[in-house]
């Protein structure tokens, strides 16, 4: 069993679609904007997200998951991999493959996963 899982969306993903894993999921899903992210860095982000416990990303941004497998996890990275997309369509793709995504990262021990949809 994993430990208990917190998840983040990137400022490039809408909060709604926190709100939708958290009543879709049960997982604790926060926005960017709840945990004031929107002015860091990426590196800033990293390393907030290491300090908070088990910590999964989705993310639209490709330098994230590079500073994961540099610097090492967690926190753990779902890297969302196509072009704008409205909020449900892209949340479509994230319910779909959330749960497969989850037990790759933790049943292998893998840093990050990129999602393509």
């Amino acid at each position: 069993m994993p430990p208990e899982i917190e998840i983040w969306l990137d400022v490039h993903i809408s909060p709604i679609i926190a709100k939708w894993i958290k009543e879709d999921f049960g997982y604790e899903a926060k926005s960017s904007f709840v945990l004031q992210l929107q002015n860091l860095n990426d590196l800033e982000i990293y390393n907030k997200a290491k300090n908070a416990g088990y910590i999964i990303l989705i993310s639209k941004d490709s330098d994230l998951p590079a500073i994961v497998n540099r610097l090492g996890a967690p926190p753990k990275i779902i890297n969302i991999l196509g072009g704008n997309a409205k909020n449900k369509v892209l949340y479509s793709a994230i319910k779909k493959n959330l749960k497969r995504c989850i037990r790759l990262l933790t049943q292998f021990d893998l840093n990050s996963i990129d999602l393509y949809f």
